[in-house]
């Protein structure tokens, strides 16, 4: 990055003389009355003002603030009288010769900025999927391990705190641990165990305890050693496998897009590389009147603009993005030098998330996109998703499915189309109660987004029925994916009171080709799910060719 800048800032350099040119031509226009008044009196505020926003950033501080103090002194300046007069031609010849006199005075050779981490990286993808399980009870500890392994999940069982220390010799770091409290060693030794563990590896990994004890010691114990979570056995795995994704972040999120919306390119293109290398995607546009035709190719988080453009002020182009109900609730951050306080509520007023004052560092940027995007992905999943399990809710996931018919109509691939549902589960209510119920649902949701791939899509369709979209994926691959997640699903133990017991699920797949409309392919799956529950449940039925 540091060659990237330092690139960039040659270039920046290099391109000064055609803008002072500019900013020239445009005062001397606006002296003689050449053309209309205000479109001149903006081109030449514009003008300053991308030298103001941007100097900054690429090393040329005074040279920014200089600009500023000219802009302010051109904003307050009377342009409808077609010219000005002698007094503030003066100023303005002063202020533009320093302007340019600070400019030739900077050295060209500059240290590059440095770009932060952000905290929250998910771990190295060979570490991921290890678990150290600490457990004296073998049988228990055996269950607890397979029970993972079906949510894809490695395991590695210590019967004692010495032998999983031996292994943390070897650097053979995990993910996470999951550690009984009461161990041979002490009905508390747990919690000894988890600081020595925080200590040798000299960094945070997350620690699950799990306890046959409910009581107030036991649990003051965890949280002073610094327990992500405490689960009262018997386990349940499903909500186990839950929380050991979230304390490992295993679930990572899609990188933030961000629209960078500035016509001074070489300062976009220096936010999109701090961006880029924050882990995020970017996309420059130097065009106003192209933003809406990028909104859609692009699927924008976060809108990052600049307040003065040619053709339009940031202002005009947010209320034509504002006035499409998609982009009503996707964030707007301006950037300006702009300090009015007038301006500011104006932007607020038309639902700008943010008024950024150039220059910005690099830091308050990725800061300010990122807390902006999640907010905006927060809320957006509110609506999208199911609120018991976190999948897609039927209207998203038949919106996605439609999509996904017309890609593969355009690509000429295939989509696999999977319908599936819970045998018997109405007994499962009945026998256990409705939060049980609720937690078997959340089982096979969880199990579903660990062991399914990152380009499948999967929603609740209702109730204890779900759907899985399956892309470039033809009938075959798709049913030895299905029957591996059936048998896994059998295999979870479930927990009702202090019972537990086991759940099965019957699948319909179907694809595209032969099937050609979303209705065609859904009804064809639902016509084999029937038959898989009529032939005998817990098994999976592919939908006939015809």
């Amino acid at each position: 990055m540091a060659q990237k800048l330092a690139a960039r800032r040659v270039a920046y350099r290099e391109q000064m003389p055609a803008r002072f040119a500019a900013i020239r031509d445009a005062w001397e226009a606006l002296q003689r009355g050449t053309g209309d008044p205000t479109e001149v009196s903006y081109e030449l505020i514009r003008q300053v003002h991308n030298i103001s926003g941007s100097a900054g950033t690429f090393g040329l501080g005074p040279v920014g603030e200089k600009a500023r103090a000219l802009e302010q002194f051109l904003v307050g300046l009377d342009s409808k009288v077609g010219g000005a007069s002698g007094e503030a031609t003066d100023e303005f010849e002063r202020g533009f010769a320093q302007l340019k006199a600070l400019f030739d005075a900077t050295p060209s050779e500059l240290l590059p900025n440095t770009v932060p981490t952000i905290d929250g990286a998910p771990p190295d993808g060979g570490a991921a999927a290890r678990i150290y399980i600490v457990e004296d009870d073998p049988v228990q500890g055996r269950e607890i391990a397979e029970q993972l392994q079906a949510f894809g999940w490695e395991t590695t069982v210590f019967a004692d705190s010495a032998s999983m220390e031996r292994a943390l010799l070897g650097r053979c770091d995990p993910a996470a641990f999951v550690i009984d409290m009461a161990l041979p060693e002490g009905m508390l030794a747990g919690g000894p165990l988890m600081r020595r563990i925080a200590e040798s590896l000299g960094r945070h990994v997350p620690q699950i305890v799990i306890s046959a004890h409910w009581d107030w010691s036991s649990r003051l114990e965890a949280v002073r050693a610094g327990a992500a979570a405490y689960m009262v056995k018997p386990i349940d795995f499903g909500l186990l496998a839950e929380r050991l994704d979230a304390v490992t972040r295993r679930q990572v999120e899609a990188p933030v897009r961000v629209l960078i919306v500035d016509d001074t390119r070489l300062l976009a293109e220096h936010f999109a590389q701090v961006l880029t290398d924050a882990g995020m995607h970017a996309n420059v546009l130097s065009d106003p009147t192209r933003i809406l035709d990028a909104l859609v190719e692009f699927d924008a988080d976060v809108i990052l603009m600049d307040l003065f453009m040619p053709g339009c002020t940031g202002i005009e182009a947010a209320r034509v993005i504002r006035q499409d109900p998609k982009f009503t609730t996707v964030p707007i951050l301006f950037l300006s030098t702009e300090t009015s306080r007038q301006a500011r509520l104006e932007a607020i007023a038309i639902g700008a998330d943010d008024f950024m004052h150039k220059p910005i560092a690099d830091t308050d940027l990725i800061l300010a996109v990122t807390a902006r995007a999640r907010r905006f992905r927060a809320l957006s999943s509110l609506v999208r998703q199911d609120s018991l399990t976190g999948l897609l809710n039927h209207i998203s996931l038949k919106l996605q499915l439609e999509s996904e018919i017309e890609r593969c109509r355009r690509s000429g691939t295939s989509l696999a189309f999977v319908m599936l549902d819970l045998d018997h589960f109405k007994q499962v209510n009945d026998t256990y109660g409705h939060p049980v119920g609720d937690q078997v649902i959340r089982t096979i949701s969880q199990l579903l987004r660990s062991r399914l791939r990152k380009s499948d899509v999967v929603g609740r369709y209702g109730g204890e029925e779900f759907a899985v979209l399956m892309p470039d994926t033809g009938i075959g691959g798709a049913t030895a994916i299905v029957e591996s997640l059936r048998e896994q699903f059998a295999s979870i133990g479930m927990v009702g009171g202090q019972t537990h017991f086991h759940c099965t699920f019957s699948a319909g797949i179907a694809v595209v080709p032969p099937a050609t409309s979303m209705d065609a392919l859904i009804q064809a799956a639902d016509v084999a799910l029937y038959e898989a529950k009529r032939t005998g449940r817990n098994r999976v039925c592919a939908a006939a060719r015809t």
